[in-house]
C-alpha cells in the first residue's frame, strides 16, 4: 500500500509520517529532500523552493508520478508526504491504483493566526534547521497568513477531489491520532 499524506507546511504531515514509520514500521519519505535535491543539483529543472508550494508541486509532478507507480507496482508498502502534493494529481493516482493508494491532506485552514504566532516561534526554536527559527514575529505572521491561504486552498480542492482532509489548527494531537487510525 502506498500511503501519501498531502497539505500545507506545518500541518502535520511529517509528524504523521514518523508516528507511522514508529507504530507501522513502514519507512517514509519526504517530497521537500527530492525538491531539494532536484532546486540544487539540476537546476535546469527550473524547480525553486521560494516559488511556492503549488508551482512546485506541478513541475514535480512529472517525477513524483513515474516514482509512485514504481513504488505501487512493484507492490512497495511506502509513506510519501509533502506539500507538492496537489489534490488534483493525487485524485487521478489515487482513482487510477484504486485499491492500492490511501491519500489524506492535512491543513491548518481555520488557524487563528494572532493566537499561534507565539506557539509556532517556541516549535520552530526548537528545531536546528526549521525556517521560521530566525523569524520575527510579524515575519511569522505573514508566514501562517501565507499557509492559512495554502490551507483554504487545499481544503476546498479536497472536497472538489472528493479526498480526504483533515483540520489541524484546532487539536493537533488528536487530528494526527484520527489520520494515523484513518489510513492504517
Amino acid at each position: 500500500m502506498l500511503y501519501l499524506i498531502g497539505g500545507s507546511s506545518r500541518s502535520g504531515k511529517t509528524t504523521t509520517a514518523k508516528r507511522m514509520l514508529a507504530e507501522t514500521k513502514i519507512p517514509y519519505f519526504s517530497l521537500d529532500y527530492l525538491m531539494m535535491g532536484i532546486a540544487n543539483g539540476v537546476p535546469e529543472m527550473d524547480i525553486n523552493p521560494t516559488d511556492g508550494d503549488f508551482k512546485n508541486g506541478q513541475r514535480l509532478w512529472k517525477i513524483i508520478n513515474p516514482l509512485m507507480t514504481a513504488m505501487v507496482e512493484n507492490k512497495i508498502d511506502y509513506i510519501i508526504e509533502g506539500v507538492q502534493l496537489i489534490p488534483s494529481h493525487v485524485s487521478q493516482f489515487e482513482q487510477y491504483y484504486l485499491g492500492n493508494v490511501k491519500t489524506c491532506f492535512i491543513g491548518i485552514a481555520e488557524i487563528n493566526i494572532e493566537n499561534n504566532i507565539d506557539k509556532m516561534k517556541f516549535h520552530s526554536s526548537m528545531t536546528e534547521n526549521d525556517g521560521l527559527r530566525n523569524l520575527d514575529h510579524f515575519q511569522i505572521k505573514s508566514e501562517l497568513e501565507r499557509i492559512k491561504t495554502d490551507s483554504i486552498r487545499i481544503k476546498e480542492e479536497c472536497q472538489k477531489y472528493n479526498l480526504q482532509y483533515f483540520e489541524s489548527s484546532l487539536n493537533f494531537n488528536e487530528t494526527i491520532e484520527t489520520i494515523i487510525a484513518y489510513l492504517t
